[in-house]
């Protein structure tokens, strides 16, 4: 049987980090669609109503996502030696 490859990333963000990323998607959504209906233009509201949509699935599919996730690099290292065996120090490997 042949060894699956994994990938790990580890993404740092902040608390306020997060925060800021959900306000700045929700305030584009906002403005397309105020800026649509400012305009009087039905394509640009559409648009927006389509982008409220996209985030909205994009961020229950994350949620059902079997990725893990790593608060820190230390986490990310000891899950990696646990499971695996790999160990960047080499003078750290059991």
């Amino acid at each position: 049987m042949a060894q699956k490859n994994a990938c790990f990333y580890l993404v740092s963000q902040s608390a306020i980090g997060g925060i800021a990323v959900n306000i700045s998607t929700f305030v584009l959504v906002l403005a397309t669609v105020g800026i649509g209906v400012w305009l009087d233009s039905s394509p640009m509201e559409w648009v927006g109503a389509m982008m409220f949509w996209m985030v909205l699935i994009a961020r229950a599919n994350k949620t059902k996502s079997s990725k893990k996730a790593f608060d820190d690099p230390q986490e990310l290292a000891d899950y990696l030696l646990d499971k695996y065996g790999v160990s960047a120090n080499p003078l750290r490997a059991e």
